[in-house]
């Protein structure tokens, strides 16, 4: 306490801010002083950072106070007249460590006294860059260490300019403010860094590198909302307001690289001669195609024809497996997408629509190369005999599904067909086979505006899923017997079985739907349960799904040469591929299905909605399900209301917010009407 005497003029900091003060008298092993703001309080000695040793008069509080401030303003103007810099740069190769006034000595061409060892001191804890002061004592940073430090600095500055320029930018957007308004400078900052940061963010959420970042700007902006950051980007006119978010989770783009249209060009102008591959010309058979009216990407056609006591079925797949070739750009762009993408919104090719929508795709009246396969089946649907041949076609008509259902109704041509293939299926059902007719969503959108139907199974597109899965079961037969490595479908039985045969009741379907084992994708010909057939593959769709794709070239080049295209190493290498794009894949249809639905449902908020109690669901809760829908969605459960499974409620919607995935339903009775 000795060093500091009644008059002694101290400096401390306070809030990063140097005090000017005076030392007034002790109270215990505190100082008791008066500050050049007036204020008196007590302070620890071990704050005083420096002692001056001329002292003041303190009989006069005002005198005193107004002594402090003149030497506060004297020490801070004395301050700004250092060079920092230049002090070290005159120091860093003498000694390491300074007197407070010996430095002050060289950085000051004037006499120095206590206000400039105070300034000089002010100095230095003000720039903590090139010294350091510990202990009374200034000590010079080396080079190496001042490197580093100015690189920190920098990095600093750099993240609070962009912070800066981030808060502008975002009061900006949330202000409607033109972007002409901001400078070319301040927009190329915003596009190279807070753009794709919050694009990240809205992708990863925390998981980002970018989370701490965006969401301090967003909360210094005001906007705490989980939703902000995917409202600015709309805002700001980068996203739309129902911007695939999955799609762009899962990295999957809807142009193709240029090296894929280079050679989807060159194929769509190639002509093959397929007289001299050797090719069977069924261009004289009666061949129709049956899809959907919009369908372009048409890569299967029937023929039906009587075959002595029997009946011969045509299925006409698309040949373009041995022109796609292996290890080309189209190859693998297929191979990488796995499978065409449609979307209430949007279809994503497997293929250029240059080949899958043209060059590739069976038009009626246009001569195109095919995988034929040949089923002759008796009275009751068993399989007599069956051939797979390269074959050059030529489809007569197409027909829509609406075409192919008048056709069959009114006991046309179809009509036959149609009923083998009833016969086919009870067989499969003999065989285990779980048909599980339940209807299909139907997601339609037109200027962001929903539509929601189910569909059910009608007779065309039953006949077609039949005649198809036929022809995938001789396909897999024809691999495996003829020891073609290949990659087959499988599914093990269901964990429990509830149904049997062919059961038309919607609740005991989607029941059983639930408890249906999950499908394998492997190189051992093993059962389908689902399907009720001994081995599976699918090689109907090559320009919709990349399996078909392989399994067509192993069967194609067998025919053509005895010799597969792929040896199993190389499946099962593709097949990992094939697993990840057909993950990729599900996911967008998955997240898409579900955000276009509860779109829907948003729209139908302050309605009664239909649906019925599935099962008891987790704590107090029912597991419903939607009607309109088949939306699975829980319930509370009071105690007041007796409920049983399978009764039907109605229901109305409390809160549903499509972007975060949310639906809240709670009875009708609870808030209704």
């Amino acid at each position: 306490m000795s060093n500091f005497q009644e008059g002694t003029v101290i400096e401390f900091l306070e809030s990063q801010r140097f005090i000017t003060a005076v030392c007034t008298g002790r109270k215990g092993s505190r100082l008791r002083i008066l500050t050049h703001t007036g204020r008196e309080m007590n302070l620890a000695p071990g704050r005083v950072v420096t002692a001056s040793r001329k002292k003041i008069n303190i009989s006069d509080r005002h005198a005193a106070v107004l002594a402090l401030q003149a030497a506060n303003s004297r020490r801070e103007k004395l301050k700004e007249q250092i060079s920092i810099t230049d002090l070290w740069e005159l120091v860093r190769d003498d000694a390491e460590t300074w007197l407070p006034e010996d430095l002050a000595g060289l950085a000051f061409d004037e006499e120095t006294q206590d206000d400039h060892v105070a300034a000089l001191i002010r100095a230095v804890i003000d720039d903590h860059t090139y010294f350091k002061f510990r202990d009374g004592m200034v000590n010079v940073l080396p080079p190496m260490l001042v490197e580093r430090l100015l690189e920190q600095r920098a990095r600093e500055a750099r993240r609070l300019e962009r912070i800066a320029k981030g808060a502008r930018w975002l009061e900006t957007v949330w202000s409607d403010e033109p972007d002409g308004a901001m400078d070319s400078e301040f927009q190329d900052a915003v596009q190279e860094f807070w753009i794709p940061a919050l694009k990240d963010y809205c992708l990863n959420g925390d998981d980002s590198d970018y989370a701490p970042l965006v969401k301090g700007l967003l909360k210094h902006a005001g906007l705490s909302d989980s939703s902000h950051a995917f409202d600015t980007l709309v805002k700001a006119g980068i996203w739309e307001p129902d911007e695939n978010i999955e799609l762009l989770r899962q990295g999957i783009e809807c142009e193709f690289p240029e090296a894929v249209r280079i050679q989807a060009e060159e194929l769509a102008q190639a002509r093959p001669d397929a007289m001299r591959e050797q090719r069977e010309d069924l261009r004289g058979l009666h061949l129709v195609t049956i899809d959907g009216a919009e369908s372009k990407d048409l890569d299967d056609a029937l023929s039906f024809c009587k075959k002595g006591d029997g009946w011969e079925i045509g299925v006409h797949i698309t040949d373009i497996g041995l022109e796609a070739g292996t290890d080309t750009p189209i190859f693998n762009e297929a191979v990488k997408r796995a499978t065409s993408i449609y979307l209430p919104e949007l279809q994503i090719s497997m293929l250029p629509d240059i080949l899958s929508h043209d060059r590739w795709s069976l038009v009626q009246g246009e001569d195109r190369r095919a995988l034929s396969f040949f089923i002759t089946v008796d009275e009751d649907g068993r399989i007599a005999h069956s051939r797979i041949e390269r074959s050059l076609i030529r489809v007569a008509r197409r027909m829509s599904y609406r075409d192919a259902e008048e056709d069959i109704l009114s006991g046309g041509r179809l009509a036959p067909l149609h009923e083998l293939c009833r016969k086919r299926l009870q067989k499969r059902i003999e065989n285990g086979a779980l048909p599980l007719p339940i209807p299909e969503l139907i997601i339609n959108v037109t200027d962001g505006k929903v539509n929601v139907n189910l569909s059910r199974l009608g007779p065309a597109r039953f006949l077609i899923a039949e005649c198809m899965i036929l022809a995938n079961v001789v396909a897999a037969r024809f691999l495996r017997d003829n020891a073609i490595p290949a990659l087959y479908r499988s599914q093990p039985p269901p964990r429990q079985q509830i149904i049997f045969g062919e059961d038309e009741d919607l609740l005991s379907n989607f029941r059983q739907r639930r408890l249906i084992s999950r499908g394998n994708l492997g190189p051992e010909p093993e059962r389908h349960a689902g399907l009720g057939v001994d081995c599976y593959t699918t090689v109907t769709s090559p320009l919709r799904r990349g399996l078909d794709l392989l399994m067509q070239q192993q069967i194609t080049s067998f025919l053509n040469d005895n010799t597969p295209l792929h040896d199993t190493e190389q499946l099962e290498q593709l097949a990992m591929q094939l697993g990840a794009g057909l993950s990729a894949a599900a996911a967008v249809r998955q997240n898409r299905t579900r955000y276009w639905t509860l779109k829907y449902l948003a729209s139908r908020k302050d309605e009664p909605l239909k649906a019925w109690i599935l099962e008891k669901g987790r704590g107090n809760r029912l597991l419903v399900v939607l009607c309109d829908t088949l939306t699975p969605v829980e319930i509370p459960l009071r105690p007041q209301i007796e409920w049983a499974p399978d009764m039907e409620i109605d229901v109305r919607i409390r809160r549903v917010v499509p972007r975060e995935n949310i639906l809240k339903v709670d009875w009708w009775e609870a808030g209704g009407p």
